[in-house]
């Protein structure tokens, strides 16, 4: 009997993990909050993005994996088998985690591994939220393979169409894309050889999507010239709601869409009241939702991203597009033009909330000062306040505080917050040449300020914004400069918060928040989440 070919197997794959609604009315009105069960089949099989084929980590067969899409309130169920012949974890970005901080997926830090041949079970409510978000593996590299996806969160009764005025919904992920896999860049990354450098993207890809030039496919490989671009349809004057989600493990980019004017409405979470802009920076794991008028002559226009730093000595395309083909337009490649304007690099100091919010005063004040240095080992790590994380995959965090652990050793880079409701302050400090897009899990914060570093910490007090700040979930720390931020301390957890560039993460760049522990050693976490340890 033959053996049944790769595209009939993904065929099946996809058959028997599809995103299975437990009811099935259509997402984007609710009544009742719903219940809905994913089954997430995590496999290694060999994909080609930009025409050039390399064992990718998939979901459900498929890169990006599928998009996940509920209501706020709802109850989302997933199931992560994995197959991928090594560990792995699932978290959901974004996503705040209360009541359920065993299923944050951070190895380490809220749960041990997901072995390889075993299915672990995620089950969490969105409450109190809706926007953009993704989900992605949090162990080591992992996701800059393939493991990760969309996660969108509706608002009640088609809130956002009314308030906004637009049409329909686009999901449009962007990314840098690695030819070889993140364990040998790790490998490479985390040794003297290195000096720090991290490694070079070899393309960008728009929903997984874009052609490579295969004159720089080292020999031997197989790449095939040409490939397919991402493709989105307009219909002529429409409004259509675009979420730009930028998954990368490296890269910020410049985001635009030729002859098109944007306007701002979210960022991670945060209804913003209209901004107006030609084109949008995103750092690392940022989201931004845009409202685009489908105003323009019947035609195709270049959606671009356009990688902000510049690689000398490298092969890679800094200008990456995709199609957008007005319904009717001819099947021709655009020929449209670039925007020239100036890109607004801070955009969320202007950005304003649609309904403003006076932060609470700040209780307590946390400053981090982030640099780089050599090990006694010539391995270039990174620091907070004079400590790199090193992550304890075998006794995450969460568990420690089961077993009541009080002591921590210094690497863990634990910060206890132990009183409920205290508002607290944190300042990052860059002794670093290159930005550093900060991502705290279990909140949004509010980015009060920016600038810098002069020294002069007390003037940087007096130019807070504490009267209308925007919150997010992910803000980047500019070169020799500094942020500040502020969260309420009201969800009990181990709450990372960390560089999202990964090969910066992986060398320590993240500090955790031990927040509430004495309500957090009260919750009760589930036999499964117990089982996943070794007897």
């Amino acid at each position: 009997m033959n053996s049944l070919s790769p595209i009939i197997v993904l065929i099946v794959i996809n058959l028997l993990f599809v995103i299975v609604p437990l009811f099935t009315n259509d997402v984007g009105v609710t009544a009742e909050p719903k219940v809905y069960e994913y089954k997430f089949h995590l496999s290694k099989i060999e994909l080609a993005p930009d025409g050039f084929k390399k064992l990718v980590s998939a979901v459900n067969g498929q890169y990006p994996g599928p998009p996940i899409q509920v209501c706020k309130g709802d109850r989302v169920i997933v199931h992560v088998e994995n197959c991928l012949g090594e560990p792995t974890s699932m978290h959901w970005h974004g996503i705040f985690q209360y009541n359920t901080p065993w299923y944050d997926g951070v190895v380490g830090q809220t749960q041990h591994v997901i072995p390889d041949k075993c299915t672990f079970t995620y089950d969490f409510k969105v409450d109190h939220q809706s926007g953009s978000y993704w989900y992605h593996s949090h162990h080591r590299g992992q996701y800059m393979d393939g493991v990760l996806g969309p996660l969108i969160v509706y608002d009640d009764d088609d809130f956002d169409k009314k308030t906004y005025g637009y049409d329909e919904d686009m999901i449009v992920l962007i990314t840098d894309w690695y030819h070889d896999h993140s364990a040998n860049l790790f490998k490479w990354y985390m040794s003297p050889e290195s000096k720090g450098a991290e490694p070079v993207p070899d393309n960008a890809l728009i929903n997984g999507k874009n052609n490579y030039n295969c004159d720089w496919a080292p020999k031997g490989s197989e790449c095939v010239c040409d490939s397919e671009l991402a493709k989105f349809v307009f219909k002529k004057d429409c409004k259509y709601r675009m979420r730009i989600i930028n998954t990368s493990g490296l890269s910020s980019f410049t985001f635009s869409i030729d002859d098109h004017d944007m306007k701002v409405i979210e960022v991670e979470g945060a209804k913003t009241k209209p901004y107006k802009i030609k084109q949008l920076s995103l750092s690392v794991a940022q989201r931004y939702s845009v409202i685009v008028d489908a105003n323009q002559p019947c035609s195709n226009y270049w959606m671009r991203i356009k990688f902000q730093k510049s690689y000398h000595h490298h092969k890679l395309a800094m200008d990456n597009k995709a199609i957008i083909s007005y319904e009717g337009a001819s099947h021709e490649y655009p020929t449209s033009s670039p925007c020239t304007d100036k890109v607004e690099k801070y955009l969320e100091f202007y950005l304003k909330p649609l309904v403003p919010c006076v932060p609470p005063k700040c209780d307590k004040l946390l400053v981090f000062d982030v640099e780089f240095k050599k090990d006694s080992k010539g391995i270039t790590r990174s620091y907070v306040n004079g400590s790199s994380y090193i992550a304890d995959e075998e006794y995450p965090t969460l568990k420690k505080v089961y077993d009541g652990v009080h002591e921590f050793s210094r690497c863990e880079n634990i910060y206890q917050l132990h009183k409920k409701g205290e508002v607290i302050d944190v300042v990052f400090i860059n002794k670093d040449y290159r930005e550093h897009p900060f991502h705290l899990h279990g909140h949004s914060f509010w980015i009060l300020g920016w600038g810098k570093d002069d020294g002069k910490f007390e003037s940087w007090y007096k130019k807070l914004n504490t009267f209308d700040p925007i919150q997010r979930d992910t803000s980047t720390l500019p070169e020799y400069g500094w942020i500040w931020l502020r969260f309420t301390a009201d969800n009990p957890g181990i709450w990372g918060c960390h560089c999202h560039i990964e090969w910066h993460l992986g060398a320590g760049l993240l500090v955790q928040f031990l927040e509430l522990p004495k309500d957090l050693k009260e919750m009760e976490a589930p036999k499964s989440w117990w089982d996943l340890f070794p007897k």
